[in-house]
């Protein structure tokens, strides 16, 4: 029997200001956290914006989310990306590693003698290697994208690319909002896809409209949920999120 792959869910959501259309983002993202997955959230700022104004959402979506926040320039979006992201698999593992540590010691990592603690991290950073990630990308695609757009098409692709390096799997999907239609968002890549027609879809995403970052949120808690219950069905999966709490 396959051994089951020991998995850690996330979404990263992309914005460059506040939602407008489509419900309460915050609520939909403790909604998230409390079905195990974690929201990090990344405020694209230009040399124009005050970021405690339109930006204060992404800290607290963040914050709801169970995840981490950052404020990036579209140019270096991409490394903010990745950073994110594996932040997201160590802090994960670090959580499940103390919850046992205190069942069976009575205490945690940071109460632990510094060789002791150094070698527990260092198996952690070695698993987070080969731990499986599902990511469900969220991108901001509204109006005030427009300029920065095509880079933001290339950062997700040099994220791909940088996870094809890793000995563990990456299952990505990515939802564009508000997308081309009524829903206030579009799937523009699933789960389980190839990535090879990525770049092409990609040019799929379009700046328009509003931003409908609640209806995004919510439409990627439902590809991650379906995703795990298909998993958990044929027993391929062990959710690393059972282990916390």
């Amino acid at each position: 029997m396959k051994e089951q792959e020991a998995v850690i869910r996330q979404m990263i959501l992309v914005t460059d200001g506040e939602s407008n259309i489509g419900g309460d983002p915050i609520s939909k993202a403790k909604e998230a956290c409390q079905r195990g997955i974690v929201i990090n959230t990344i405020g694209i700022v230009d040399g124009k914006m005050q970021r405690e104004n339109p930006l204060d959402e992404v800290i607290n979506i963040a914050k709801a989310g169970g995840g981490s926040y950052e404020f990036s320039y579209i140019d270096q979006l991409y490394e903010t990306m990745q950073s994110l992201t594996y932040k997201t698999v160590n802090e994960t593992l670090q959580s499940v590693v103390n919850k046992q540590l205190k069942v069976v010691l009575g205490h945690n990592l940071e109460e632990m003698a510094p060789f002791e603690r150094s070698k527990i991290l260092g198996h952690i950073d070695r698993f987070s290697e080969e731990v499986t990630i599902q990511c469900c990308l969220l991108m901001d695609c509204s109006g005030s994208m427009a300029s920065k757009i095509h880079l933001a098409r290339h950062s997700i692709l040099d994220l791909i690319h940088s996870f094809q390096g890793r000995r563990g799997k990456v299952e990505l999907a990515i939802v564009a909002f508000p997308g081309e239609g009524k829903e206030g968002y579009s799937v523009i890549h699933h789960f389980g896809e190839e990535d090879k027609n990525v770049k092409e879809k990609l040019y799929q995403m379009k700046p328009r409209g509003g931003t409908t970052t609640a209806i995004a949120i919510e439409e990627g808690i439902k590809l991650l949920e379906a995703l795990r219950v298909g998993k958990q069905k044929n027993k391929q999966a062990d959710y690393v999120e059972a282990y916390i709490g």
